[in-house]
């Protein structure tokens, strides 16, 4: 309660009846404001001063006062502080010294300057009163406004309320620069720059992936072809400012067999095995691929030759077999006898061929030395050279001519032999380079010479 300190010095009862009593059979008259003001009043004089009127809602105005101001008596009501005086009657306006109280009831000193109602106004001397005229605002020149997206604006100015002050307001909506429409993977991005009014446009990408017109997010899966299987990474092309596609070919598996390759297959992801070399199957043995136009012997028999080619697009295989002519090793001259180029049939320098001129035949021979020994094919000279015999009428004796196929140029060679014992040793040996036909003296043996002395004179005689 507000009085409770006071109840023990004033019992309240008869004061709250009566407060109930005039709320109850006179509302809304003030009237029930009398006995809590008496009941207040009497604290009052015993020292306990309640401000009871603010807990009202303002339904008991307070009162003004009677009791002179010297008066040693609490009396409750509105009083100016030390001081001050109250300007005037009907003023509730309290000043230190006379002057004048404009409409605003604030009180003003003689000759004081001051601004109501947009009015410079001054306080007058000797009680002449307010003297106002309107205020003066500055005549400037508005504004033009010429950056883009403002406008001009005249509005109360915010440093003085009674003039107007004109401005360039932005309004965005009318910026003429607009948002750009951006390729696929970037977005529009809007940024204010200080003092600009229009905002700055520029196409930031998306950190995405983009694939024919359609944007991935990194991670996500992209079809890119049935053959590859493809991913968007995080990874970003400082180029294109895209983010990466990954890709992987499917898995392939292609395994061919001998004399087939793995060839493009149109419409599929994997090549597939073609055959394209010939493949003949030897019995016992490997088979032989031959790739088409090629042609090899067979390892068992040099004789057997396979050979592949391709016709229409289709390859064909064949084996051909040489027969040799008859060959008779005891016609040939001796370390002469070798194969030809097909390594099949052979062939030698035949005994007494008189119709082969001089020149290097080939001949594998053993060179040995030192118990050491190796297997070279080396040169020899044969071949027939004019060589005759016959009478000269004018030397009325034999001519003879003798020509030898000899060596006609040489070199030595080194070659390594091969030891017993697993070592190896260098030699050299003279190589026949090439053969010519040399003059030699022609010389019968003793007997033929005898022969032939003896039968000169009757030779002579017949002539």
């Amino acid at each position: 309660s507000l009085f409770a300190e006071c109840h023990p010095w004033v019992p309240p009862q008869h004061y709250y009846e009566a407060c109930i009593f005039d709320s109850r059979f006179i509302p809304n008259s003030g009237i029930e404001c009398t006995s809590v003001q008496a009941y207040a009043t009497l604290c009052s004089q015993e020292g306990f001063c309640v401000d009871w009127r603010r807990h009202t809602n303002g339904s008991c105005a307070p009162p003004h006062p009677n009791a002179p101001q010297n008066s040693s008596i609490l009396v409750e009501g509105c009083f100016c502080p030390e001081g001050t005086t109250k300007y005037a009657p009907g003023y509730d306006v309290c000043v230190k010294t006379c002057g004048c109280v404009g409409p605003d009831n604030v009180p003003r000193e003689f000759g004081e300057y001051f601004v109501f109602d947009c009015k410079d106004c001054v306080c007058l001397e000797g009680g002449s009163g307010i003297a106002c005229q309107p205020k003066k605002c500055s005549r400037e020149a508005p504004p033009t406004c010429m950056e883009d997206g403002t406008y001009l604006v005249t509005e109360v100015n915010p440093a003085d309320t009674c003039c107007n002050i004109s401005s360039c307001k932005c309004n965005a909506s009318l910026c003429k620069n607009k948002a750009p429409s951006c390729p696929l993977g970037f977005e529009v991005n809007s940024k204010m720059v200080p003092g600009q009014c229009c905002p700055v446009y520029s196409c930031e990408p998306k950190r995405v992936c983009v694939h024919k017109n359609a944007e991935y997010q990194p991670g996500s899966p992209v079809y890119s072809s049935k053959c590859q299987d493809c991913v968007c990474t995080h990874e970003v092309n400082h180029s294109s400012q895209l983010n990466i596609i990954s890709c992987t070919h499917v898995p392939c598996n292609v395994s061919c067999d001998p004399g087939f390759e793995p060839v493009e297959a149109p419409g599929e992801c994997c090549r597939k095995c073609q055959q394209t070399h010939c493949i003949i199957s030897i019995p016992g043995g490997q088979p032989v691929v031959l790739k088409p136009g090629d042609a090899e012997s067979s390892p068992s028999n040099k004789c057997t030759f396979f050979s592949c080619m391709k016709l229409h697009n289709q390859l064909i295989s064949s084996v051909s077999n040489i027969t040799c002519p008859d060959f008779d090793p005891s016609s040939c001259v001796p370390g002469s006898i070798t194969f030809m180029p097909d390594g099949c049939c052979r062939r030698c320098i035949p005994l007494n061929e008189t119709r082969v001129p001089c020149s290097t035949i080939p001949i594998v021979k053993e060179i040995s030395h030192a118990g050491c020994a190796k297997n070279v094919t080396t040169n020899y000279c044969s071949g027939s050279c004019q060589t005759f015999s016959m009478y000269s009428a004018k030397a009325q004796t034999l001519d003879h001519r003798c020509s030898c196929c000899k060596e006609g140029r040489t070199a030595e060679l080194q070659v390594v032999l091969d030891c017993p014992n697993g070592g190896s040793l260098p030699h050299s040996y003279t190589h026949i380079e090439t053969c010519t036909c040399q003059d030699s003296v022609c010389e019968l043996p003793e007997a033929q010479r005898t022969r032939a002395r003896r039968a000169s004179p009757r030779l002579l005689g017949r002539a």
